[in-house]
């Protein structure tokens, strides 16, 4: 069956049904696109009516879905599109669509037909930050590739992340023996002032510990900056709400490094099939000077590699995290892919996208010099 679009706001109880199945044997996985992210996300930013699922269906079985919204303006290009919805630059953070492994190449040969083609008028469609190298990489690229008009390539970036090793070498292979020292001499530092042994506890069905991420997030410099959870009340209620709905499933870590009476520093992520997927970390600025946010990832690579379960950690981080790129020595490719519309117009489209993409690098070159 062809792609179709339903709301967000009109899901049945079916169709959650159908949706939750579908994320969790999906060949590829995205707890970014599950509802138990979704929802809570587009009531927080208050826009549940913009909202919308592209479904592929046999039947009543869901075998693929992506959330999608119609776009006037997309990155400021105005032409009307259908693209990924992502929510909010904060939270949006991978947009590989959710596909069953039955019959997996057909499915996202009609997802990909449906986008732009289930939105009339829509000029194009954009198939934001998908994952090159998980398994539907290839499978996309190869139709991709067939597509015509032919898709263009808007961006392509690497970010952090870090695949099991036989042996937990991670650090060795990123950090200098120096380093190394140096680190262990902060953990114990901190360790005495606070008069306790730094330790981590995973605080993920303590139903206090989302607020009290959210304030000690909201208690450090970035609070100015407005990026913290803390700085608006429905970014509260989204992640409070996220927070219990992925550990009512067992899939939420909310790691607390702790030492005495005090924490020092706390990191969120939400666990999908083999993947760990890191959401947002936090740590009390008085201790500083003992690097806690650092000594936190370094008690997270000793639990990733004693999880038998996950084999990869996707930082979500930005491409340019000085700390993260540094400590985890994998890298994961994301690509945003335009594709326009079919016949005539599709290919009246393609040099005005084209020459956005031009744009873009242009803009990027000059604040790069």
């Amino acid at each position: 069956m062809p792609a179709e679009l339903i709301a967000a706001a009109e899901l049945s109880r079916r169709d959650l049904t159908q949706w939750r199945e579908l994320a969790a044997r999906a060949v590829e996985p995205n707890p970014f696109f599950e509802q138990e992210y979704v929802l809570p996300l587009a009531s927080g930013l208050n826009c549940e009516q913009e909202v919308q699922l592209l479904v592929v269906r046999d039947r009543d079985r869901w075998r693929a879905c992506m959330p999608v919204h119609t776009e006037k303006r997309w990155h400021g290009l105005p032409i009307r599109s259908l693209a990924t919805w992502l929510g909010h630059p904060l939270y949006g953070l991978l947009g590989t669509p959710l596909v069953a492994p039955e019959r997996s190449g057909e499915s996202l040969a009609e997802l990909l037909d449906g986008i732009p083609g289930s939105v009339r008028g829509a000029k194009f469609g954009a198939l934001e930050r998908v994952t090159s190298d998980g398994p539907l990489g290839q499978p996309l690229m190869a139709l991709l590739e067939e597509r015509r008009p032919a898709p263009l390539l808007f961006e392509r970036y690497e970010r952090a992340a870090l695949r099991r090793r036989p042996k937990p070498t991670y650090i060795e292979e990123t950090l200098s023996s120096k380093h190394r020292r140096e680190l262990r001499r902060l953990r114990r530092k901190l360790g005495e002032e606070l008069g306790g042994e730094p330790t981590v506890v995973d605080r993920a069905g303590d139903d206090s510990a989302y607020a009290d991420f959210v304030a000690l997030e909201a208690a450090g410099s970035l609070a100015k900056s407005g990026t913290v959870i803390a700085a608006d009340p429905g970014h509260v209620a989204f992640f409070t709400a996220m927070c219990r709905a992925f550990a009512a499933r067992g899939r939420l870590q909310l790691l607390a490094l702790q030492a005495g009476d005090q924490t020092v520093a706390m990191k969120c992520n939400l666990i999908a099939g083999s993947t760990i997927f890191f959401f947002k970390i936090a740590y009390d600025e008085r201790w500083s000077a003992y690097s806690p946010g650092i000594l936190l990832e370094l008690e997270m690579l000793k639990l990733f590699h004693e999880n038998s379960d996950v084999d990869l950690m996707d930082s979500c981080a930005d491409a340019n995290n000085s700390m993260i790129n540094r400590l985890w020595p994998d890298r994961r490719e994301l690509i945003t892919h335009l594709l326009p519309a079919a016949g005539l117009t599709g290919r009246a489209t393609r040099p005005a996208l084209a020459a956005a993409r031009s744009l873009r690098d242009f803009k990027r070159e000059r604040r790069n010099r």
